[in-house]
């Protein structure tokens, strides 16, 4: 398979170029986002089998590393192609975040459920709503292909997790329900908080944008509230944990001191 999939031209014509540069700017930034990506299933086939997670899951983690690094490529590619800057990768944040999972049940199952299956749910659901909205073909295209992967990343996230958790123990639950929570309110901070505050502002929202594969503030935040609300807290509470009690108090970290 090639690093970087064969795509249709940009048409640009249709769009002045102020559209363009608002639009291309989304490109470096999802590609460093794939890159995160990358580094959190690098992290898992680490120590998938450390926690218990025998073949053939390290191998399927493996190959979403690779999955993942050829969307931040593909994500770099289009950005180039339509005059966006090259990307900026930070490490530091996941670096960080590893360093606070040290135990490996622990680390594999806070990456499995709150990195894997609830961010790739959530992120498979805006990637959706974009790609519906989308009408420049490059873009769009590349929407398509990026959605592709992160539903079979969704699912092998909740399947990755179902097989873990009954080997947790009590305290480890709870733990992971707190790091349920956290993850809550990192993901409504990074992707509803902002368009939320816009609406709240009426700032105006050019139609070209979306045509252009930037998802409107109005459909950001459906689609990430019925992500989670809809798919995720009911697929946390059929594993067992309490994840409407994690999405209800996911600002309150004393709730969980329990």
């Amino acid at each position: 398979m090639p690093l970087v999939p064969e795509l249709p031209p940009p048409d640009l014509a249709p769009y002045t170029r102020a559209q363009i540069q608002f639009a291309i700017a989304a490109w470096p930034m999802r590609a460093a986002e794939e890159l995160r990506s990358a580094l959190i299933f690098r992290a898992l086939a680490r120590v998938a089998s450390i926690a218990g997670l025998s073949s053939p899951w390290p191998s399927h983690f493996v190959l979403a590393v690779h999955d993942e690094l050829r969307h931040a490529r593909l994500c770099a590619s289009v950005g180039e192609r339509l005059g966006a800057l090259a990307p900026r990768y930070d490490a530091r944040p996941v670096q960080a975040r590893l360093a606070a999972l040290t135990d490996p049940s622990t680390r594999a199952a806070a990456l499995l459920l709150v990195e894997v299956a609830i961010g790739e749910t959530i992120s498979t659901s805006l990637f959706r709503a974009g790609r519906r909205s989308t009408v420049e073909p490059l873009s769009r295209a590349a929407l398509t292909r990026i959605v592709t992967d992160e539903v079979r990343h969704r699912d092998l996230g909740w399947k990755g997790a179902a097989a873990l958790l009954p080997t947790l123990s009590e305290p480890q639950r709870r733990g992971l329900v707190r790091e349920v929570a956290a993850g809550f309110a990192a993901f409504e901070r990074q992707n509803a908080l902002p368009a939320l505050e816009r609406l709240e502002r009426r700032e105006p929202f050019d139609p070209a944008y979306a045509a252009l594969g930037v998802l409107a503030p109005e459909a950001r935040v459906d689609a990430f509230y019925a992500a989670v609300e809809h798919l995720v807290v009911p697929r946390l509470e059929r594993l067992g944990l309490d994840g409407n009690r994690a999405w209800r108090d996911r600002y309150r970290r004393e709730a969980f001191a329990s």
